[in-house]
């Protein structure tokens, strides 16, 4: 019977461990952040929920594929479809993640909805957008 134990605590937590995590958009959403009247730039403070369990760590989230500059392989992730004016309405700075791709992701049409995986970083310094997805790739 031990042994037996032993088996499925082994599967568990081995799966667990090489799991990657998946993230929503609404803990994103739970970012607050202020403007700087002087640069207009935003600094975001960040929930510790995503500071605790998803920096740095591996994570899979979907959203609206936008290129940004296809040439330089630059792309964001969207909560919301560009053709639908993704920074509009109730968008802000925390419904986008930039996308940092291993490897050329190829082309696809603007608003393709996709799971993207990569290594999620907080951008803390005010310049670019909150939220990077290092290593990114496309996951499924």
């Amino acid at each position: 019977m031990p042994k037996y134990l032993f088996l499925a605590l082994s599967l568990f937590f081995g799966f667990n461990v090489l799991a990657q995590k998946n993230l929503a958009w609404p803990v994103l959403a739970m970012t607050n952040y202020s403007q700087d009247p002087a640069t207009g730039l935003y600094t975001p403070q960040f929930p510790k929920i995503l500071e605790d369990q998803f920096e740095g760590q591996e994570v899979i989230i979907a959203g609206y594929l936008i290129p940004v500059d296809v040439e330089a392989n630059t792309y964001a992730l969207s909560k919301n479809p560009f053709s639908s004016c993704f920074f509009c309405g109730n968008a802000g700075p925390e419904t986008v993640i930039e996308l940092k791709f291993t490897a050329d992701p190829g082309r696809f049409a603007t608003d393709k909805y996709l799971p993207i995986k990569g290594t999620l970083k907080l951008n803390r310094n005010g310049s670019g957008l909150f939220f990077t997805l290092e290593n990114a790739e496309i996951s499924g």
